[in-house]
């Protein structure tokens, strides 16, 4: 809280006459120096003594209005604002026109506790007086604003009913910014260990996680000895993976700034020691509050450095590369269009990456931070920030929700339900604030025959566009890897690894609206040697035809390069069909499908001696014939190592 109102009391309040004594409203001396007194200690900075002064200085003189006006001002700052109001409403009962912003200052009490109907008519009566400075003038039209918004928002309330996480989450301590992975298994946030009441505790903010079991958040532990430290570490964000986390930390020997952003990479189950993102991300000004996208591509952050819009903005940047050092470099960040001339605060980024969620005290909303969205539009530009209602926003400062993957819930902290102070909480999105659909696949990369875990890149391509959507690395230590399907797509997924063939599969989402089953997928990868195979799951025919489809291109590309690296390798092109129709009908069809393959490959730069393409029609099936979905994986194309 800014200490601006002594100098405004004693300028506006304390008027000097001719002969440079000062003039009250009273004559009472004891009273004059019980309120000389309290600004004595309030220039001291001890509110306390200044509150005592005052109280005796009303005491012998009831109508000493500057002292009403002084002390519903300490009050504001020692946040007591009942006793604030009720000192306002005395300074008005004994003079409306004594001090015009008093009805400025009281309508922005009454907002504060969410009495907005008083508040908007305290604001008319401020707008109505002739003189008053411009800035107020917009202040008090700009709150104005808040309270009809927020009477119409809770004439509308929107669905709203929250559920303590329980006591193996939260704790007789301060726990706030909920991070979840895709699959909601894994809750990392942060605990302020430590109670305030007790001076010999230091209060500290450290993180947290618990793992989800059969529906049930189980024990909750410190996340690691590596990142938690003496200092405080908090607002962290973590991959929709869990694997790459990113936080804040303050007053560090390697910051930048007064608190950076810093970031740690999770092999196992042991955390790396974190590293200062450095520039341009972190600067000589304040970072914090990371949001990482699923995928890690994507860093969101809140920063008051000097070329921003407002005073703390949020910004972005995307990852360049993961240098030799391992360290990720970024590309110089982007002063987001939703920003306005106040504070933008508590970015979430989606798994989607195309809806963001924010706080804000500088857009309309209940007063204080406000929870909104908005969402990318077609030409990647952020939608007007919608107001997420009430009564997920009230006139207390609302700051830090996340949204799951599937759209269908959201996580966030309160001191506000009940609960042990602040609380980790999670509510049913209402359906009209619900992002798009986000589904996820995982498993385990592993070695075909030995079952032992790879170390592999996977990559998730937009086959329309041939966009990369996601480009992640399995883990070293155990091959787990988890991507996000966003719905609306047609996908390419593969998985390469050092001396292995690539695998590739095929998932299409183009229903926006549909929400898709999490899918388990464990990755066998083959050793490159003679007779190693692997389906082509994304090389697309006509219907009934050997023309190819150009979506297939991608994939063809991968073969066309594995066959550039390793030109000693002479291979077969298998056609593949399901059962319908005649026997002589499928060798044909798979038989021309198979030389089209080799064709491209041949046009591409392949020696054609290289190749050799057979059509085995419906002989080998993988799967039943019995359903669309089998007959689908049975019309295939594949490819096998004759020669190395």
């Amino acid at each position: 809280m800014f200490r601006h109102s002594f100098i405004l009391i004693i300028c506006l309040l304390i008027g000097l006459t001719s002969n440079g004594q000062k003039k009250y409203s009273i004559k009472s001396k004891k009273a004059i120096k019980n309120y000389e007194a309290a600004a004595e200690t309030y220039r001291q900075m001890d509110n306390v003594e200044s509150l005592k002064y005052l109280e005796q200085a009303v005491e012998k003189s009831p109508k000493f209005i500057e002292a009403w006006l002084f002390m519903a001002d300490v009050l504001h700052e020692t946040g007591e604002t009942q006793k604030e109001i009720a000192a306002y409403l005395k300074a008005i009962e004994i003079s409306p026109d004594f001090f015009s912003n008093v009805h400025f200052n009281l309508g922005n009490a009454y907002l504060k506790i969410g009495e907005y109907e008083k508040a908007q008519k305290k604001y008319k009566d401020f707008l109505a007086i002739h003189k008053i400075s411009s800035r107020n003038k917009a202040l008090a039209k700009s709150n104005l604003k808040n309270c009809q918004f927020a009477l119409e928002a809770i004439s509308n309330p929107v669905d709203f009913n929250p559920e303590n996480l329980g006591e193996t989450v939260n704790s007789k301590f301060d726990e706030y910014w909920p991070s979840l992975t895709a699959d909601e298994e894994l809750l990392v946030f942060t605990r302020l260990v430590g109670d305030e009441k007790e001076v010999t505790i230091k209060r500290q903010e450290d993180f947290y996680y618990s793992y989800k079991q059969d529906s049930l958040w189980l024990p909750s532990k410190p996340l690691s000895t590596v990142i938690n430290t003496a200092k405080n570490e908090g607002a962290q964000s973590i991959t929709a993976d869990g694997k790459y986390m990113y936080f804040t930390a303050c007053s560090r020997p390697d910051g930048y700034g007064r608190c950076d952003i810093y970031y740690s990479v999770k092999e196992g189950s042991e955390w790396s020691t974190p590293i200062n993102l450095g520039k341009p991300i972190n600067s000589k000004g304040w970072e914090a509050q990371p949001s990482i996208s699923a995928d890690g591509q994507e860093l969101y952050f809140v920063s008051n450095r000097k070329s921003g819009k407002g005073k703390m903005d949020i910004w972005h940047s995307r990852l360049i590369e993961i240098q030799a050092n391992g360290k990720p470099r970024w590309t110089q960040p982007e002063n987001l269009s939703i920003n306005s001339s106040k504070n933008e605060m508590s970015p979430f980024i989606h798994a989607g990456n195309r809806y963001l969620v924010f706080s804000s005290d500088g857009l309309t909303g209940m007063g204080g931070y406000d929870l909104f969205k908005t969402e990318l539009d077609e030409d990647q530009k952020w939608s007007e920030p919608v107001n997420m209602g009430y009564p997920i926003n009230t006139y207390h400062d609302e700051v830090g929700l996340v949204v799951t993957a599937r759209g269908d819930k959201a996580y966030f902290s309160s001191d506000r339900l009940e609960g042990k102070g602040k609380d980790i909480f999670s509510f049913d999105m209402p359906i009209e604030l619900q992002p798009p659909s986000v589904s996820w696949l995982k498993g385990n990369v592993l070695d075909a025959k030995t079952r032992k875990p790879i170390y592999a890149s996977l990559m998730l391509i937009d086959l329309q566009n041939k966009d990369t959507i996601s480009q992640i690395k399995s883990d070293r230590k155990n091959g787990n890897y988890l991507v996000c399907l966003p719905a609306g797509r047609d996908y390419l997924f593969s998985a390469k690894a050092d001396d292995y063939l690539f695998y590739s599969d095929h998932f299409e989402m183009l229903d926006q609206k549909k929400k898709t089953d999490p899918q388990i997928l464990d990755i066998n990868l083959s050793r490159v040697e003679k007779g190693s195979e692997i389906v082509l799951r994304n090389v697309f025919f006509e219907l009934d035809s050997w023309e190819i489809l150009p979506k297939s291109e991608i994939e063809l590309e991968y073969l066309f390069d594995l066959l550039l690296k390793n030109e000693e390798w002479k291979i077969e092109i298998g056609g593949h069909t399901d059962n319908s129709g005649s026997e002589d009908h499928n060798i044909s069809l798979s038989n021309k499908r198979a030389k089209a393959v080799c064709d491209f490959l041949i046009s591409s730069g392949i020696d054609k001696d290289r190749l050799q393409f057979k059509g085995y029609g419906a002989s080998q099936p993988i799967a039943t014939n019995d359903s669309e979905k089998g007959r689908s994986v049975n019309r295939r194309t594949e490819f096998k190592i004759l020669e190395k």
